[in-house]
């Protein structure tokens, strides 16, 4: 067993095959851990100053631990790299693997850092088994609410897991839309994820430019990350980027991405108000979720943030947590 730490873009960029190849043989692998988003938001959010700890076994690659290190006014301190937008933040590695040795390698090379902060780890992540190296201490708290719908064996089962009020609702749009001429579902492919990103990103961004605020991806830093991730998730087949057409326009677009054979995440979403008549995003959201549960799919995540329509639907919070680590015994 080897640990290395890398410290350099060069070497980050140049693992990305290895990384690639593990992240494909883990079985219940997380988009957020995935080259395919990590290295876009290295590309547009990287300090130049990574601390990634890799694993290897018998010389192939067994756990990657990526880290950075971020120069503030109070001081320098670790974070996870996807910090800010990946709604979970986890490890890559085989399972069964002991992942403290890979902290204490990066904390050894802290370089003036003061605290290491591991944030939005979801449940069930093996980085809650940590074990913080000599002279250092930690200390886990809560992290953000991240709703949960689990979903039901069958589509005609969907009673059980939806509240009624929202199936009601479904059931009267869908009839609305048909009877003013139905609507259409188109799912990216690599020739048409462009123009359907770019319909995403336009209803998304109208939707916060309603409620009079700038929304995320109206950071050119942002934008760039989607643009430079969406072709590589999509290659990956983890990215579905799906729209609703009614009456020959996009009425609503989602961005869901699949985590491993048994999760969908819903991570960002927009609609036309112009057709708010039909409650285009509740068409689509509700396709999704068929489509989920047709492929046995056990669990629907509508991410970071409370609101309510993630409730309407039935899901319920599952909460994400932090840890915090700092030299000597008062974290």
């Amino acid at each position: 067993m080897t640990i290395e730490v890398l410290d350099t873009d060069a070497a980050l960029w140049a693992l990305a095959p290895e990384w690639e190849a593990l992240w494909r043989r883990v079985p219940d692998r997380s988009p957020f851990t995935s080259p395919a988003w990590l290295l876009p938001w290295w590309r547009h959010f990287g300090t130049g100053q990574p601390r990634v700890a890799t694993l290897r076994q018998s010389g192939r690659l067994a756990a990657v631990f990526p880290l950075y290190v971020l120069d503030e006014e109070t001081g320098r301190k670790l974070l996870p790299v996807g910090a800010g937008l990946s709604d979970y933040q986890d490890v890559l590695a085989e399972p069964g693997l002991d992942l403290s040795p890979l902290l204490h390698a990066v904390l050894a090379r802290a370089d003036g850092v003061a605290v290491c902060d591991l944030i939005e780890v979801p449940p069930g992540s093996a980085l809650h088994g940590l074990v913080p190296p000599p002279g250092w201490s930690m200390r886990w708290s809560a992290g953000s609410p991240c709703p949960v719908l689990a979903l039901p064996a069958t589509v005609d089962a969907m009673a059980d897991a939806v509240p009624a009020r929202a199936l009601r609702k479904l059931r009267m749009n869908r009839n609305r839309a048909e009877a003013a001429g139905g609507t259409v579902r188109e799912c990216a492919t690599a020739d048409t994820l462009p123009g359907l990103q770019a319909e995403l990103i336009r209803l998304h961004q109208r939707r916060w430019t309603a409620q009079g605020e700038p929304g995320v991806l109206a950071d050119p830093a942002v934008l760039g990350l989607h643009h430079d991730a969406a072709p590589g998730l999509l290659h990956a087949g983890v990215l579905r980027l799906e729209v609703l057409r009614a009456g020959g326009q996009v009425a609503a677009a989602i961005m869901a991405l699949l985590s491993g054979p048994g999760r969908i995440l819903f991570y960002l979403s927009g609609f036309d108000d112009a057709h708010a008549f039909i409650s285009p995003g509740t068409l689509l959201l509700g396709a999704m979720l068929e489509d989920a549960v047709r492929e046995g799919r056990r669990e629907a995540h509508f991410l970071r943030g409370q609101e309510a329509y993630k409730y309407a639907w039935g899901a319920a919070d599952r909460m994400n947590a932090t840890c915090r680590l700092v030299p000597g015994t008062n974290p």
